[in-house]
């Protein structure tokens, strides 16, 4: 979600470095990119790397609250201007033509985000992520949301911005799509170097060739 359907990236960098100044822990921009996508959890692990014995699984689900609580605060007056170029009309685009679609975002915020940007109702199912028993790069959350749309994995097209959801659409067996310079070496069906790349006449031609 966050890089891929908005401009959200930056609130979640912000909320991970706030967290791991207040641990002690080095945190750039590069260790945000390979952490997107991944559970809040599993970013607190990565985070504290060789500080995790240090900590309780009790402690680290706090920072890993906490994490989010800052995020969440972050993007209160988060609005339409957010949505990242192209995606807009990508989704009328598939309404128009009837195409289901599907959220699959480790993150437990899916639904604030997308009611804030006014197009939670662009979709016909938003998976639950407290119900997913593996996180990303386990294809869980991709196979899930295919079931209950009722589509077949290798009829499905899945988008991502990060290396963790790249590859759980590759062990999904959909079409994937990478999105940034920094997945250019990914081994995706489709790079684009930004959303509004992305339009569904595009989309069909890469999917069908």
């Amino acid at each position: 979600m966050d890089g891929v359907i908005a401009d959200t990236v930056e609130f979640y960098y912000r909320a991970n470095k706030k967290i791991a100044d207040e641990i002690g822990v080095p945190f750039d921009r590069e260790l945000n990119q390979k952490i997107q996508g991944l559970n809040r959890f599993k970013t607190i692990e990565i985070m504290l790397g060789d500080k995790n014995a240090n900590y309780t699984y009790e402690e680290k689900l706090k920072l890993a609250e906490r994490k989010n609580k800052y995020y969440l605060e972050l993007i209160k007056d988060l609005n339409r201007s957010y949505i990242l170029p192209g995606i807009l009309e990508l989704l009328k685009e598939l309404k128009e033509k009837r195409i289901k679609t599907a959220v699959a975002s480790s993150s437990s915020n899916v639904k604030t985000v997308l009611t804030r940007l006014e197009i939670i109702d662009c979709f016909d199912y938003i998976v639950d992520i407290a119900k997913i028993k593996k996180g990303k790069p386990d294809p869980e959350i991709f196979l899930t949301a295919a079931q209950e749309l009722r589509v077949p994995p290798h009829c499905c097209a899945a988008i991502e911005d990060g290396e963790a959801g790249l590859k759980a659409i590759q062990e999904a067996g959909m079409f994937s799509v990478a999105v940034g310079a920094h997945l250019a070496s990914s081994p995706a069906h489709w790079h684009v170097l930004s959303t509004k790349e992305i339009t569904l006449k595009k989309l069909i031609e890469r999917f069908e060739n």
